[in-house]
């Protein structure tokens, strides 16, 4: 066998390096997720009292909210789009999904303006904060771009660039929301942490410019990209509209206070589920659009149903050992009536692992509506 050509090394020796990097990439931006979520979590719970807690916790779950919606619910069907087409039709992905932004920003954008009082008489029982929601509408639609560009290199498996901007964003969102916490400020926390998404789109920039990335949507890219979007919006979208409708009647009936208590249980579950969505969407789903045969999909599903089952599982033993140190030390001593809740949630995230890979599974494969129905 003839030896390999001095280019020939540098091209896998540079190959070897990106996959090293890209494989790192995803477990390095989860710890920094974890921690920032982690840190906020701390510093509000011991800062903030646990009314104040609950409706700082309401902010940040609109703005998640409004973060799925900027783009119609599409980034998840850009990254599974952007793996699946060639260089060629890469424009057509971008394209369709700034015109997704483009029909969401009036779409948002006038109902969140018009009806912020009401909005935030669901979120904190009180229409006082209209100008906050306000700001929080208006910072989601200015990352937009920003999140169509992370969702395109993602899906091009230049995942370290996507990650490395969103993680520069995040730290700069948690360090100033910090801030505001430490002060007491939770409104003016929730909008600066609001704003990381648009230091990470500035991030983005350079890395989506060496992608040939420009306005060209046509008809059918258009048609497969509403056709994710509508999966998205009809399940996580739905889901959260009636979580916040169930919070109103739950604050109404018991109170402030016992609402703090469900919220502190849902963002447990939250920082512990974090680790699945991201492996799905960051590695799971560009892997399995882009297998080239069965034997290949169905390693790929076994393996990371395997690492995600571990992975809760463990969370949940550990949380079920050591309950009351672990509130304390995440929390605070306030939030020991929310045990019982904690464990709840992290149980049911235990079982519906597998439902997940399923639902990435469709997803992955092109398959919206199935992904819908389960």
């Amino acid at each position: 066998m003839a030896p390999l050509a001095p280019s020939a090394l540098y091209n896998a020796a540079v190959a070897s390096r990106s996959h090293v990097i890209r494989n790192a990439s995803i477990p390095a931006y989860f710890a920094v997720r974890v921690l920032c979520a982690i840190l906020l979590l701390k510093l509000s719970t011991l800062f903030l009292d646990v009314q104040e807690f609950a409706n700082f916790t309401q902010f940040l779950a609109f703005s998640s909210l409004l973060n799925m919606a900027v783009v119609g619910g599409a980034q998840n069907g850009l990254i599974r789009e952007a793996a699946a087409s060639s260089d060629a039709e890469l424009a057509n992905v971008h394209g369709a999904g700034l015109a997704a932004w483009a029909i969401a920003v009036p779409a948002i954008g006038i109902p969140g303006l018009v009806f912020s009082p009401q909005i935030s008489q669901v979120l904190t029982g009180s229409d006082s904060f209209s100008k906050e929601i306000v700001g929080l509408v208006l910072l989601s639609l200015a990352a937009g771009p920003g999140q169509v560009c992370w969702s395109v290199l993602s899906g091009r498996k230049m995942i370290a660039q996507s990650l490395g901007a969103q993680s520069v964003g995040l730290v700069v969102g948690t360090a100033s929301a910090a801030w505001f916490i430490i002060r007491g400020s939770y409104s003016a926390a929730a909008l600066a942490l609001s704003t990381g998404p648009l230091v990470g789109a500035v991030v983005a920039l350079p890395f989506a410019g060496r992608l040939p990335l420009k306005w060209r949507p046509t008809h059918v890219g258009l048609a497969h990209l509403f056709a994710y979007s509508a999966a998205i919006v009809s399940t996580l979208g739905f889901t959260a509209l009636t979580l916040f409708a169930l919070r109103f009647l739950y604050r109404e009936q018991f109170g402030t206070t016992e609402l703090g208590y469900w919220l502190a249980a849902n963002r447990i579950s939250d920082i512990s589920t974090q680790f699945v969505g991201l492996f799905m969407l960051q590695a799971f789903v560009p892997q399995l659009a882009a297998a080239s045969n069965e034997q290949e999909q169905k390693r790929l599903i076994l393996r990371y149903g395997s690492l995600a089952s571990a992975l809760m599982g463990g969370a949940l033993l550990v949380f079920l050992l050591a309950s009351g140190p672990l509130v304390h030390l995440f929390l605070s001593s306030a939030y020991i009536p929310a045990i019982p809740g904690i464990r709840l949630y992290m149980t049911g995230d235990f079982l519906r692992v597998w439902a997940s890979l399923a639902m990435f599974t469709a997803f992955a494969s092109g398959r919206p509506l199935r992904y819908a129905a389960i």
